[in-house]
């Protein structure tokens, strides 16, 4: 197997649709490739379920889904899925992640051949507060043939876990700790970071080749749904106090700052 992706999601279908559209325009099937969805306190729509069966034909992707009674965190939710991956190359796609480069497969295939034990993230926009994620002096070049690339890395001490691409081997050591708080997001990117730091694997993020998307940026996904920054699942959204938008944006706020270097 190739390629590995799992998502997580708590009810934002909007989202989980297009960054399955954007994998399904980058996948070739030349590409072996499998996609774990957990969904975690919330069952998909008929609609949505239509759709992933539509995405399963039209790929041949081994599409498994994952239905969880309740949100279990983020950290237990990597050691559920982590172990069961079978692909060289395991990416942690949020649901609200978007593709937006071209042949992105192709380019992040060769930047793992030339960096076969880095893990990394695309540039991600959209992250208000923290645009291309945490900030480095520290860069180099590395030449893709495949691609006739020269990719930029910046190597940093902190990879989020909105895009993140990682060997294997790397990650496949690794039990995360329980994370499971108020802010459903979790901290999953903190705890593995940390690890590397700890064990010196090296992280990076891309200045060129592979970008990605927060859909509606930070500030819109806080106006869309609200309640995925509180305890509440999106299926219970109901209308909040100005008093919970508040906590909302506090929430939010800590969760940008995660990505800060």
């Amino acid at each position: 197997m190739d390629i590995s992706i799992f998502t997580l999601t708590m009810g934002r279908e909007k989202y989980l649709r297009r960054l399955i559209e954007t994998i399904r325009n980058n996948h070739r099937r030349s590409l072996s490739l499998e996609h774990h969805i957990a969904f975690q306190g919330v069952k998909p729509s008929p609609e949505l379920e239509s759709f992933l069966s539509e995405y399963r034909d039209s790929t041949g992707c081994n599409l498994v889904l994952h239905l969880w009674p309740e949100n279990c965190g983020t950290g237990e939710a990597c050691n559920r899925l982590v172990p069961l991956l079978e692909g060289r190359i395991i990416i942690k796609f949020d649901e609200d992640a978007a593709l937006c480069s071209e042949d992105f497969f192709t380019h992040m295939m060769e930047i793992n051949r030339v960096e076969p034990d880095v893990v990394f993230s695309p540039f991600p926009v959209g992250l208000i507060g923290a645009v291309g994620g945490p900030m480095s002096t520290d860069r180099y070049v590395k030449y893709g043939a495949e691609t006739d690339t020269y990719y930029t890395f910046r190597v940093v001490r902190h990879v989020g876990g909105f895009a993140r691409i990682t060997p294997a081997h790397t990650i496949k050591s690794y039990h995360w700790p329980n994370d499971l708080n108020e802010c459903t997001s979790g901290i999953d990117d903190v705890n593995f970071s940390k690890y590397c730091c700890q064990t010196g694997i090296k992280m990076c993020y891309l200045e060129n080749g592979l970008i990605v998307e927060h859909q509606e940026s930070s500030l819109g996904q806080l106006e869309r749904y609200k309640a995925y920054f509180t305890k509440q699942t999106i299926a219970a959204q109901k209308p909040l106090p100005i008093r919970a938008i508040r906590k909302a944006r506090r929430i939010a706020a800590r969760f940008v700052n995660l990505f800060r270097g």
